[in-house]
């Protein structure tokens, strides 16, 4: 998830597999790559993604993130509709559950923060369902500059396959404390880099809206999303 940061003497703890944080972080997102912050209230998040070159095809995802004390849960699912070329004769659509934690590594005040996350997904649709990630998270702070760096490095593993490695890297910049700008570039499978650009608006702290672009490394796979976010407690 990456926040919109709020400036705190709070410790926080990341749950992203590489990040740098120093304040303490309020607002989620649906973003891959994790930010080194976990939730300070309850959070339900909405989102939607649509690949411009297929409007046949799109993504639905909500989740629901809350803490409990220095560590944060989430229950998350998504369903896609598949494009033309990508559809079965059984099903024309995917769904998943996902269920995941966030632990700190460390307590420290300073600018650097590390954690790790542990995502438990259920595949609806496939004959060997369970799969899992496993996530280290890293993330530094330039407080004077209202600009954050973090990183996720981990393995995800489904069924007897070999595991594969997640690697992505964000930078954020928060020009006001209700709004943000976040680039990110990830790699999620063996086939797949991609990059996002993504703008967030906090509205009065009580929800967010986001919207994103983003696109593979090759260029021939744009895809537009929005999310918005609703902060609860």
């Amino acid at each position: 998830m990456a926040y919109i940061k709020h400036t705190s003497t709070l410790a926080r703890q990341p749950l992203a597999l590489f990040g740098l944080c120093l304040s303490v972080t309020a607002n989620a997102s649906l973003l891959e790559v994790d930010d080194p912050g976990i939730a300070e209230r309850c959070e339900l998040q909405l989102g939607w993604q649509q690949p411009r070159s297929d409007h046949s095809a799109s993504t639905l995802k909500t989740a629901a993130t809350c803490n409990q004390g220095q560590w944060e849960w989430h229950l998350g699912f998504e369903h896609q509709h598949l494009g033309f070329e990508n559809q079965t004769d059984s099903s024309n659509s995917e769904q998943q559950t996902e269920l995941g934690i966030k632990l700190p590594l460390h307590a420290d005040t300073g600018p650097w923060q590390s954690a790790l996350a542990i995502n438990l997904q259920h595949h609806h649709q496939d004959h060997h369902p369970i799969s899992a990630e496993v996530l280290g998270i890293m993330g530094y702070q330039m407080a004077e500059l209202d600009l954050r760096l973090y990183s996720n490095l981990g393995f995800y593993q489904h069924a007897a396959q070999s595991p594969q490695r997640i690697a992505g890297i964000a930078i954020a910049l928060a020009p006001s404390a209700d709004q943000q700008w976040v680039g990110e570039i990830y790699r999620k499978a063996p086939e797949a880099h991609a990059y996002r650009l993504a703008y967030q608006w906090l509205l009065k702290r009580q929800l967010q809206l986001e919207f994103s672009l983003g696109n593979d490394l090759k260029g021939n796979a744009q895809q537009f999303g929005a999310d918005i976010t609703f902060f609860f407690g």
